[in-house]
């Protein structure tokens, strides 16, 4: 069983990407490291959003319902509107666990040679990384819109604290999560393409 490690300065690289902005990916610095230690931090990620960040905001979400029987409509809103982004969501985590990173870990063993030329063919043939484009594009842009609704409300004077907390928990997500999804863009898919373009012209 392939344990969840990746190397210390991978963390730091990435932690060092995630307090600047988002132009400043060390894309030379990341491409050092291997496709599964890249993956491997993506699933980390995955596990950390579905055990401590999506129910942190779903405990302000319910303080909110429980203390404050008329929440402004906007609020109303993004709260609807989260329950509806959290549904798609985890639903992405769930195809990129049960699909595209098992593909992922198929291409890595194929390129050290620890599939035969049959096996390498059978996984080519069956599956390509432009199954996982499109739903990845779709999902990971959802949650930019929340930032509008946002936005056009933070500024006001008169909000209660567990709406700021709200506020700000909801827009921490949807910064780190575009972080997230640029490591997977710009760094993981294009590994995983070189690989699976290489196996393709050698088998």
């Amino acid at each position: 069983k392939e344990e969840l490690n990746f190397e210390s300065e991978l963390m730091e690289l990435i932690l060092e990407f995630y307090s600047g902005d988002e132009s400043d990916l060390p894309l030379e610095k990341l491409q050092k490291f291997s496709m599964v230690q890249v993956m491997y931090y993506l699933q980390a990620s995955h596990k950390l959003y579905i055990s401590k960040t999506l129910p942190e905001i779903e405990q302000s979400m319910a303080h909110i319902q429980r203390r404050y029987y008329d929440t402004p409509q906007i609020l109303d809103a993004l709260v609807l509107f989260f329950n509806q982004y959290k549904t798609s969501f985890l639903e992405h985590i769930r195809m990129e666990e049960r699909d595209f990173f098992p593909y992922l870990k198929k291409l890595h063993h194929a390129y050290t040679g620890d599939l035969n030329g049959e096996e390498v063919q059978e996984l080519l043939n069956n599956t390509s990384l432009d199954q996982f484009m499109d739903d990845h594009d779709a999902v990971e842009d959802e949650l930019k819109h929340v930032s509008t609704i946002i936005h056009s409300y933070s500024e006001a004077e008169m909000i209660p604290l567990p709406f700021k907390v709200f506020l700000n928990q909801v827009e921490l997500f949807e910064m780190d999560l575009r972080k997230h999804a640029i490591i997977e863009d710009h760094v993981l898919v294009p590994m995983a393409q070189k690989i699976e373009k290489e196996l393709r012209e050698r088998f």
